[in-house]
């Protein structure tokens, strides 16, 4: 939350106001000249680089006097004109948050803003839009019959005006693709400040990540809206189109409604959709359990705009014909959980990032989340109400192991709707996701960190080290097995193949004694876990145990 008076009053200047990695805002004052207002975008995405956050931050570009509502209140106070009062104090959770500075208040996750601000509608999206690849590092207008098509290996700018009280109004959305290049994705920055100053420096603009398009954006292609994983709309493309697409298809109002491109295989199905799949022989819709009337609807409608006017053959979960299953390669276990299976899920699933890279532990709620959000470096919660996961990102410190555990026991402890404080906690690891797991998650890629293979080959293969633990009541160490003690010399400036059966050579400091540790590292674990990853790295390259 910024400081009190620390509001971008200044006219005159451009400001980035960092929501603590969640989101990234531009503000440009009236008078702010030329140059500092093309730059301020720009600006904007070397921070997030500088920064290490993900390339998929949201940024919103604001103009003074235009400040959204999320905006206002991230300001302990907000002065507009012929206004006497501010928006007063607000309760926002995130990296820079006001926490306990002794221990994270667990509590606190069930006090989280209200989201309804970042999916602001300001129409129904009835307005006019113009749309524009990236091509070349220029903008290229897309064909109206195009519209609603986003490929994964480009970058569009999407002009939307609107009228309110008879004075018109402009949104600018950047849709960045997942694969897209680093010079098309500065290229559509720079043009984006073109069509700014093209519209007197009026338009709102909003970057949109793949798979995180907000609901207005939307509901400007009225529910026939389809994102293809890679690709591009150019037609010189050399990459000729897959035999078999299956789309996942979420949605149950032309507001909100889209398909999104996911692996051919049986593992991305999914109880609580809608899937589309094509391949030559036809269209199939298959309909999950859990579907409603109005997903299913909306899905007939997205099967048209893709099938282009072929005929698609419907199906219920269970009543596939063997054709079905043929095309996807053959029939296996996906997201099929009981809970899934309803049309109206009575608690919402939550995830969220369990983190102590500023220096202390917190745990950040994640709206609208994807697989992408799932961070390699940290521990994350995904409360799906039966049960609470914990997903251990392979690079994830030993602190946010131990602590995401108590954290959660907490959480449990401590929820407003009389949760049972014995609800099974389950620990999954990265690359080892169940489809109990990812069944909560729009368009799971499940090969992404398992070189290829589905969780049920990896089981096959692997055995039990795939299979998720269960955190028994009363335990708070998420490393609760034994580690194997080792001289130091047996240890120390040894090459992986050189050390004991046991030993992890990324972690060799674990099998010390507290006596060696002590001596080698001049503090004890617990210190020693506290620091930043980069720092433990480097000690430990220092002291050869690395």
């Amino acid at each position: 939350m910024a400081e009190e008076g620390a509001d971008p009053q200044g006219k005159k200047d451009c400001y980035i106001l960092d929501q603590g990695g969640m989101s990234i805002f531009v503000w440009k004052g009236k008078t702010a000249n030329k140059a500092e207002r093309q730059a301020a975008m720009t600006r904007a995405l070397e921070f997030i680089k500088l920064k290490g956050y993900p390339l998929t931050t949201k940024v919103e570009a604001l103009s003074d006097g235009g400040e959204s509502a999320l905006f206002k209140q991230l300001f302990k106070s907000w002065t507009v004109r012929e206004q006497t009062a501010g928006l007063g104090q607000t309760h926002t959770v995130g990296r820079v948050a006001d926490v306990p500075q002794e221990k994270f208040d667990a509590s606190r996750m069930h006090v989280m803003p209200d989201v309804a601000a970042q999916e602001r509608l300001v129409d129904d999206g009835s307005g006019q839009k113009q749309v524009w690849r990236i091509k070349s590092l220029e903008m290229v207008e897309v064909d109206p019959e195009m519209h609603g098509y986003f490929y994964g290996g480009d970058c569009y700018l999407i002009l939307y005006s609107y009228e309110v009280n008879g004075r018109k109004n402009h949104i600018l959305y950047m849709w960045k693709g997942r694969h897209a290049s680093q010079d098309e994705v500065t290229a559509c920055a720079y043009q984006a400040v073109t069509l700014d100053q093209q519209h007197g420096g009026q338009p709102v603009q909003v970057i949109v990540s793949m798979g995180k398009e907000p609901r207005h954006f939307m509901a400007i292609f009225k529910g026939k809206m389809v994102i293809f994983e890679g690709g591009t709309s150019r037609k010189s493309a050399p990459e000729p189109e897959p035999p078999v697409r299956l789309f996942q298809i979420c949605g149950s109002h032309q507001t909100n409604s889209k398909a999104i491109e996911v692996p051919a295989l049986s593992a991305s199905l999914n109880s609580n959709d809608v899937f589309l799949l094509k391949s030559q022989n036809g269209i199939f819709l298959w309909y999950g359990k859990g579907s409603s009337g109005d997903e299913r609807a909306m899905a007939k409608e997205v099967a048209s705009f893709i099938g282009r006017g072929s005929s698609e053959e419907v199906m219920a979960e269970g009543q596939e014909p063997y054709e079905f299953w043929e095309t996807l390669g053959g029939k296996g276990p996906y997201a099929s959980d009981r809970r899934l299976q309803q049309v109206t899920l009575d608690h919402q699933p939550r995830l969220f990032e369990c983190s102590n890279k500023t220096g202390k532990f917190l745990a950040t709620e994640v709206t609208q989340f994807t697989q992408d959000d799932l961070r390699e470096d940290d521990v994350m919660l995904l409360d799906t109400w039966d049960q609470v996961f914990l997903w251990i990102g392979i690079e994830a410190n030993d602190v946010e192991r131990k602590e995401s555990v108590t954290t959660c026991q907490e959480y449990l402890r401590t929820h407003p709707g009389s949760r049972d404080p014995d609800t099974p906690i389950i620990m999954v690891k990265q690359g080892f996701e169940p489809p109990t797991f990812t069944g909560w998650f729009t368009a799971w890629d499940p090969t992404k960190w398992s070189g290829g293979k589905t969780y049920e080959q990896l089981k096959e293969e692997l055995g039990e080290i795939t299979l998720p633990t269960k955190v028994e009541s009363g335990s708070t160490d998420a490393e609760s097995e034994p580690v194997s003690q080792y001289p130091a010399e047996m240890l120390m400036n040894k090459l992986s193949g050189d050390l004991p059966e046991n030993v992890d050579p990324a972690h060799k400091e674990r099998h010390l004694s507290d006596q060696d540790f002590q001596a080698i590292f001049g503090c004890s674990r617990e210190e020693f876990t506290s620091l930043p990853q980069w720092k433990q790295k480097s000690i430990k390259k220092e002291k050869g145990l690395f």
